[in-house]
C-alpha cells in the first residue's frame, strides 16, 4: 500500500481533500503540530513514500528507504535549505496562484483609476448630491497607461494577458535576459529596473524574495517613480525596503500603493504582530489587504489536483514538474 504523509498546519488543512483524490489504496498519514508531538513524526515518515507539506520539525531524518518526493503545495520554500532533505529526495512546489493574482492586479489598478469604492459611498451618503448624470465627478481610465512588471514570469505573464486586453502598454523585467513575449513592449533583464521605474504608470512587484531581491526596491528606486505612480506589491514585503515605501507614501512622493504582502507574520512566539513596522493604515493613498490576493476556491482546486498528478509521477518513476532543490542530508 502507497504512503502518503501530510504534514503542518497548513497542508493538513486539506487532508481530507487529499483522501478524496488520491486512489482508494493509498494510506494517507497526517502530522498536525496542533495535535501531534514532534517525537510522532519521524515513524510516519518512515513509512512514506510521499510527504506533503511544509517546513517540517526534524534535525535529522531516519532512514525514509521508500521517500520518493517531497511536496510543498504552495510556492515558497525559503523556509528549506537543501540539507534539511534527505540526500537524492526532489523538493516540489507548485504554482496555480497567477490566475487569481492577476485578476487582483487588473482590479487593484482599474480601482485606482476609477475609485468605484468612493463613488459608492458618495452616492450612499448623498444621492445624485445636486449633479446630473452628465455633471458628475470625473475619473480615471487605465487605456494606455504603462504596466511594467518586475519579475516576469508566470504572473507577470498572466497580469500582461489581461492588461493588453485594456490596451494598456506594458513592460518588464527578469532574472535572465528573454526575447519579449507578444504583449510586452519590451522585456530587459535587471540592468533596466530603473527604466522600468521611471516610465511605468502602475509598478507591479512579482519577483521572488532572495538575497538579491531583498530590499532591491528601495529609496532611490522609489525616487524614480512618476509622481503619480502606484506601486502595486503581489510578491513578498521585503522586495520592498519598508521604511522607503512608508517615506514615499506619507510624503506622496509617489502616487500610491496596492500592498497586499507585509513584513511582520505570525510565528510560534508572535501568534499575532501588527503586519508592519510604520504606520501605514493612517496614509490615504494605499490600499491593503492580508496576503489574500491569490486565494480563491479555484486556485485551491488546481493547486491540490497538482499536487496529486505530482505524486503519481513520482509513483510511476516519470519525471516530476516543478523540482525546486535536491536533497543534500
Amino acid at each position: 500500500m502507497p504512503t502518503a504523509l501530510i504534514q503542518g498546519r497548513v497542508a493538513t488543512e486539506h487532508t481530507d481533500r487529499l483522501r478524496s483524490l488520491l486512489d482508494d489504496d493509498w494510506q494517507v498519514l497526517e502530522w498536525d503540530p496542533r495535535k501531534h508531538a514532534v517525537e510522532e513524526f519521524a515513524p510516519m515518515v518512515v513509512q512514506a513514500d510521499v510527504v506533503i507539506g511544509g517546513k517540517i520539525p526534524l534535525e535529522t531524518w531516519p532512514e525514509t528507504p521508500n521517500l520518493k518526493l517531497f511536496q510543498i503545495p504552495w510556492t515558497g520554500y525559503d523556509f528549506f535549505k537543501t540539507d534539511d532533505i534527505p540526500a537524492g529526495i526532489q523538493v516540489c512546489n507548485c504554482f496555480e496562484h497567477e490566475t487569481a493574482i492577476a485578476e487582483y492586479v487588473l482590479l487593484a489598478m482599474l480601482e485606482w483609476q476609477i475609485g468605484l469604492r468612493k463613488m459608492d459611498k458618495g452616492f450612499r451618503d448623498n444621492g445624485w448630491g445636486g449633479r446630473g448624470p452628465g455633471e458628475s465627478l470625473v475619473h480615471g481610465e487605465v487605456l494606455n497607461r504603462t504596466v511594467g512588471i518586475v519579475g516576469y514570469g508566470h504572473i507577470g505573464a498572466e497580469v500582461a494577458k489581461r492588461a493588453k486586453g485594456f490596451d494598456m502598454r506594458i513592460i518588464g523585467v527578469r532574472r535572465s535576459q528573454q526575447p519579449t513575449p507578444e504583449n510586452l513592449d519590451w522585456l530587459g533583464g535587471p540592468g533596466r529596473l530603473d527604466e522600468l521605474m521611471a516610465e511605468s504608470d502602475f509598478v507591479v512587484i512579482a519577483c521572488d524574495l532572495n538575497d538579491e531581491t531583498r530590499s532591491m526596491i528601495n529609496a532611490e528606486r522609489l525616487a524614480k517613480m512618476k509622481p503619480d505612480g502606484v506601486i502595486i506589491n503581489v510578491s513578498r514585503g521585503a522586495v520592498i525596503e519598508e521604511q522607503a515605501l512608508y517615506e514615499a507614501l506619507e510624503q506622496k512622493t509617489i502616487g500610491g500603493a496596492v500592498i497586499d504582502v507585509w513584513y511582520n507574520y505570525m510565528k510560534p512566539d508572535q501568534p499575532e504582530p501588527w503586519p508592519t513596522n510604520y504606520p501605514f493604515e493612517k496614509l490615504d493613498n494605499i490600499i491593503t489587504s492580508a496576503h489574500e490576493c491569490g486565494w480563491t476556491l479555484e486556485q485551491v482546486a488546481r493547486r491540490w489536483d497538482f499536487v496529486v498528478s505530482n505524486i503519481e509521477h513520482a509513483m510511476r518513476g516519470d519525471p516530476v514538474n516543478n523540482v525546486v532543490f535536491t536533497g543534500t542530508q
